[in-house]
Parts: C-alpha cells; sequence; structure tokens
C-alpha cells in the first residue's frame, strides 16, 4: 500500500498492484506533507500546513487521535520504530514535539533557531536528527531531549534527511545543491555530492546501494553505488578523512554512499555543468603552444575613487599610501579634474591634519615645490576664517610657515652666493679686446735661443 497526501488537504492509501484507491480520508485543510504508515499497517500518520497531525485507522477510516498544538506549518514527522505509539513532529514554528498515540497533548518539545524543514528518528529510537536552517543537530531523547552534537557543514537550507540502515551514517540534501554524509560517531562530513539545481529531498534505499534525489527543476535522479566500493568498508574513508582529502562518494565505500553510473556517455551540450569544466584538467602535450592567460591589474584604492569621481576619498587614499610620487600625482589629476577644492573642502581636523602635516613635509622639495605651493595657496583660503579653533592645526600652520620663512632665507642667502661668484668669475676672466703676449719660440734641449747670442756672432752665423 501507499499512502499519499495533496494540496487540498486529502489523503489517500492506493494499493500498489492495481493502483486502485483503497482509502480517502478528509480532515486536512491545506496541503498535506507527510504520510506514513505505522509498522503494523493498522494506522497511517498525517501532518499538514494547517498546523495539525492526525493519526488515522485504516480499517474504520476515521480518525484516531488529532494532535494540536504548533502554531506554523507541520513539514515533517516519523514515527518511532521501537514504539509505533510514540510520533515526533517538525515545524516551522521552530519547534519539534514528541506526542503519545493515547494523549493528545504533547509529551516533549525540543527548540531550535530557524523553521524546522526535516527530521529522522535512528535506529533504535533513542536519537533523533534533526534540519534546522543550515544547520543539522543530533538529540538524545530518552535524557529528555539533549542535544549531542550540532554541524553546520551546509551554506543554504537543509531540506531533506535520511539515514542509512545501520544508523551510523546520515545524509543530508540542501538547497546549496550538496548531499553531505556525516558519520555518526565522530559527526564529521565524510563525503558529498554536488547536483546541478537545489535538493528538496533524499532518501536510500533499504540496502544502501541506492541513492534517490528530488530537485527543484521536477527532475529525480538516482545514483546506485559502485560494487566494489561497498566491499571497501568505512576504513578507507577515515583514512581519506584524516588526510584531509575530500570525500568523493564513489571511492569511500561507506553504507548509503553511491557511484555515478559512468557506462552512460556524459552529455557535452551547453546545458551541463559538466561543459563549462571541460578541459580543465587537459596537460599539454610536448610541442603545443600554451597561451597563458593574461591577468588583470589590480587598481589601488584611490585609483578606484577617481574612476568614481570619489576625489575626497582618493586624496585620503594616497595620503595613507605614504609616497610622495603618488600623492603629488594625485594632486596634478585632481587639477585636471577640477576637483582640487571638492577634495579639500569640508574637512574636519582630524582630517585636515594630515594634508597640512604632508605639506609641511614635503613643500621644499624641488621636485614638489611648485604643485604644493598652489595646494597651500588654495588650503589658506579656504580654512583662513577658521584658523584658531584647533591647537593642532594652528601648529601644524605655524610649521609650515617657519619652513617658508627658513626656506625663503636660504634662499636669499643662496642669491648672495651667486652675486659675489659672479663678481669673482667676472675679475678672474681677461678683457676682451686685449692683446696677449706671443709665447716664447720653443727650442731643443741644449740648444740656446737665436736672439740670446752677441750681433756679431749672429751675422756670422748668417754669412755662412
Amino acid at each position: 500500500m501507499l499512502a499519499a497526501g495533496d494540496d487540498a488537504g486529502t489523503v489517500q492509501i492506493f494499493d500498489l498492484g492495481s493502483r486502485a484507491v483503497m482509502r480517502t480520508f478528509r480532515g486536512h485543510q491545506r496541503a498535506v506533507h507527510v504520510a506514513r504508515f505505522t509498522p503494523d499497517g493498522s494506522n497511517v500518520f498525517t501532518a499538514s500546513d494547517d498546523q495539525r497531525a492526525i493519526c488515522w485507522d485504516v480499517a474504520a477510516e476515521t480518525q484516531v487521535r488529532r494532535f494540536d498544538g504548533h502554531t506554523d506549518f507541520v513539514r515533517c514527522g516519523a514515527l518511532n520504530p521501537n514504539s509505533p505509539k510514540l510520533l515526533v513532529t517538525g515545524s516551522y514554528d521552530h519547534t519539534v514535539r514528541l506526542w503519545d498515540v493515547n494523549s493528545p497533548k504533547c509529551i516533549m518539545e525540543l527548540q531550535h533557531a530557524a523553521p524546522v524543514e526535516d527530521l529522522v528518528l535512528l535506529p533504535g529510537g533513542g536519537m533523533l536528527a534533526t534540519a534546522s536552517g543550515n544547520t543539522m543537530s543530533v538529540w538524545d531523547i530518552l535524557s529528555g531531549g539533549r542535544v549531542l552534537q550540532t554541524v553546520c557543514a551546509h551554506s543554504k537550507t537543509i531540506t531533506s534527511l535520511c539515514a542509512d540502515a545501520s544508523g551510523s551514517h546520515l545524509l543530508s540534501a540542501s538547497l546549496d545543491h550538496m548531499v553531505k554524509v556525516y558519520e555518526l560517531r565522530r559527526y564529521k562530513v565524510v563525503g558529498s555530492l554536488k547536483y546541478a539545481a537545489p535538493l528538496l529531498s533524499v532518501a536510500l534505499s533499504p540496502a544502501s546501494s541506492h541513492l534517490v534525489v528530488g530537485m527543484s527543476d521536477n527532475s529525480l535522479c538516482v545514483r546506485r553505488q559502485a560494487t566494489g566500493s561497498r566491499e571497501a568498508g568505512a576504513g578507507g574513508a577515515e583514512a581519506r578523512s584524516r588526510n584531509g582529502e575530500a570525500s568523493d562518494l564513489q571511492n569511500v565505500g561507506l553504507p548509503g554512499q553511491v557511484a555515478a553510473d559512468k557506462s552512460a556517455p556524459l552529455p557535452q551540450d551547453g546545458s551541463t555543468y559538466r561543459y563549462f569544466l571541460r578541459g580543465r584538467n587537459h596537460a599539454p602535450q610536448p610541442g603545443q603552444m600554451v597561451v597563458e592567460r593574461a591577468s588583470a591589474n589590480r587598481l589601488s584604492s584611490f585609483d578606484k575613487a577617481l574612476k568614481s569621481f570619489k576625489y575626497h576619498e582618493a586624496f585620503d587614499a594616497a595620503l595613507i599610501n605614504g609616497s610622495p610620487d603618488i600623492v603629488v600625482a594625485v594632486i596634478e589629476e585632481l587639477v585636471q579634474r577640477n576637483g582640487l577644492r571638492i577634495a579639500l573642502q569640508g574637512r574636519d581636523q582630524h582630517t585636515l591634519e594630515p594634508v597640512v602635516a604632508f605639506l609641511v613635509r614635503q613643500i621644499t622639495a624641488p621636485p614638489f615645490a611648485a604643485v604644493l605651493i598652489g595646494v597651500a595657496n588654495l588650503l589658506l583660503d579656504m580654512y583662513a576664517p577658521v584658523l584658531g579653533k584647533s591647537a593642532a592645526i594652528d601648529e601644524l600652520f605655524v610649521k609650515l610657515r617657519n619652513t617658508l620663512e627658513a626656506e625663503m632665507r636660504l634662499q636669499a642667502e643662496l642669491a648672495q652666493l651667486m652675486g659675489a661668484m659672479d663678481v669673482l668669475l667676472a675679475g678672474a676672466m681677461p678683457t676682451v679686446g686685449a692683446k696677449q703676449p706671443l709665447p716664447p719660440a720653443a727650442h731643443q734641449p741644449g740648444q740656446e735661443a737665436l736672439g740670446s747670442r752677441p750681433a756679431a756672432e749672429a751675422m756670422t752665423v748668417t754669412e755662412r
């Protein structure tokens, strides 16, 4: 038999052989999301968006008990396998409630931080796993509802939970396209599977050989566990987990872990995720040319501010950088954009102080003096009316004045020195147009010059 509920609140029981409707129950006012048979098949437990749960007698087609207490949609429920009279419901009112079929009152309530999407009673009936938001929690019911462990392994809401037959592993499906496998002994994730769409439900076959998930794109995916992986046991998964490797469900071989059927050809059209990953692991062969992807140049903070026309932020970012070349380059760019006044206006003591301090340090530097003198003049024109209201700013302006006065004295001394050097150089240079004496005639060593001999000897030499 198969029990199913619809959006109108009707619950029907079908004969799987003939597909005929055997029973119809009408007691809910809204959509029914839970329909569970008791182990003996004599009763059906249902839960609905009308904030209530009902236990039905299949043979008599009547209500056995109605459970009221939730204040929001009831989206999940389960029956205790060891005690068919105990049932659990989870609701969007952030609570999980434990009920006894013989009493309409709740006997235990578990509070959560978010709406409860799904729950599952682990084999033995003493432990309960719940999904609330992106968190999976394990509770000890026998000790009064104590939280044993909370695991947050998904980035989005967990929509469905299921456990394997041994109760050693738990699977969760989420809107983040992932199925996670938890080892309940250590409460750690030991495997995962990624799908192409957000997941709404997950289930395992009784032998843990097939995994079925329902997705938000109205598709159903069935995966079959590889034969060899089932024989590998849990030791391989524990070793891979200790080594920090990502667990592939096909290779781990834990109960409930399944592998994709590789006999079917992989689609290569543009509608699949695998299409966009093609060639990622391809290794170039010898002789093949590899084209490297050029890395994009990352803009600095002041460049980003200039692109957004945020001149005030651009000037502050350049000052934080600390390089005088960069600060002066940004100032020149602001001058070209007529944005220097915008960058300097509206400053308080804390934002004006770095500007004046930079001028004090760099205004006398020859490469920057022409630009920074203009900045100083503009700054004085803008903030002269407010001088005297801040001791720190006044002190910086005094330092700026002293720096400029010292530079002016130095320039005056240099001008005097240049004048004195010009006088000395002018006196040392020859007068223009004066005749210069000819240098003496060159002669060989040991010979006397012709003009130094007596006249008679000179004449004698001439006659000879």
